[in-house]
């Protein structure tokens, strides 16, 4: 991973020729990705009205860190909009990039601080946003605003205008310094913690039971990967029985346009798993499609399509979430 780093040049006793050719380059670098405002260094003790703004490298691999000046007169809704707008806007470099991508949108909205929380929006479209993209993104806004004064949890809504539902078109996600793993320059990757929602067969196993696990998503590895594992893994509390048969392994997993397409291994094709095919199947499907942007599955075997899963349900086609076979909760 790249690791960007401008060196203090400190001059003594140079001719003025060489001091004015050296403040012009010393400046020419502290515009940054695109501002006078900041320059991309190391940690370092940051003035007052100084903090960090956080970018993406040019080979999406990592963050890359930089300091930038804030205006004194500026409020907490000021700096907040200043600094999202400039991320925004940013033009790319070979040192760094936005994190914010294209097709989101910020909603300048008041910004309010309830008790050192506040509330940022955007409104989302997903087609073709990975998910090392949007990890980046939600880091790189949650990093940078909880540095602000009197700030201490931010939260992020993220509404996918392309979900018509409005129970679940949008996302609300809380982050605090603790939230996000920085490695700058290291090969463990940036890590997130977050909530997977996955889907295992409850007790009586004629049903999916939803279940929610807590886990760190590297920049380094699929999100989608780390789902189906989860569910490989099984459940750990009483309540759920495991669908996917012992043994089974993610052979290859990759997202396109929306679509996951899933390779698991031979096991997963083992008919001595006593739950109905469309547990299993559904378990993988409805877990995967609980993440953002994912609308439908594509389920491979060796690379291929297979036309029957267990020689009855139909397989080689996309599979779209099924409500209909999920446990619904006493009211």
């Amino acid at each position: 991973m790249s690791d960007i780093i401008i060196k203090n040049i400190q001059l003594k006793q140079v001719k003025c020729i060489i001091i004015g050719i050296m403040a012009l380059i010393v400046g020419m670098l502290m515009t940054g990705c695109g501002t006078k405002k900041e320059t991309v260094i190391q940690e370092q003790e940051l003035s007052a009205n100084q903090i960090y703004i956080y970018y993406v490298n040019q080979e999406k691999t990592d963050m890359v860190q930089a300091v930038y000046t804030l205006n004194e007169e500026n409020n907490l809704e000021q700096n907040v909009d200043e600094l999202i707008g400039h991320l925004k806007s940013v033009e790319a470099t070979t040192q760094c990039q936005s994190p914010i991508p294209e097709s989101f949108t910020y909603l300048d909205n008041p910004i309010r601080n309830v008790n050192g929380r506040i509330e940022v929006g955007f409104n989302v479209i997903y087609d073709n946003i990975s998910s090392e993209s949007l990890l980046f993104f939600k880091g790189c806004i949650a990093k940078t605003l909880l540095q602000l004064d009197g700030v201490e949890l931010v939260s992020l809504s993220m509404t996918d205008i392309a979900n018509q539902d409005p129970e679940t078109a949008t996302v609300n996600e809380i982050f605090d310094e603790d939230s996000f793993t920085m490695s700058f320059g290291d090969t463990i990757g940036n890590k997130q913690k977050g909530t997977i929602v996955l889907y295992f067969a409850n007790e009586t196993g004629d049903a999916l039971k939803e279940y929610r696990k807590s886990v760190e998503i590297s920049n380094t590895s699929s999100i989608g990967r780390t789902v189906v594992e989860s569910l490989i893994e099984g459940p750990k509390i009483e309540g759920y029985q495991a669908t996917i048969s012992e043994g089974t392994t993610v052979q290859n997993i990759a997202v396109k346009d929306g679509i996951y397409y899933v390779d698991l291994s031979e096991e997963f094709y083992n008919t001595d798993n006593p739950l109905k095919n469309d547990i299993i199947v559904y378990s993988v499907v409805n877990s995967l499609v609980e993440l953002p942007g994912i609308s439908k599955v594509q389920f491979l075997k060796n690379g291929e399509k297979v036309e029957f899963y267990r020689e009855t349900l139909p397989f080689d086609g996309l599979f779209e979430r099924n409500l209909d076979i999920i446990e619904q909760e006493d009211e």
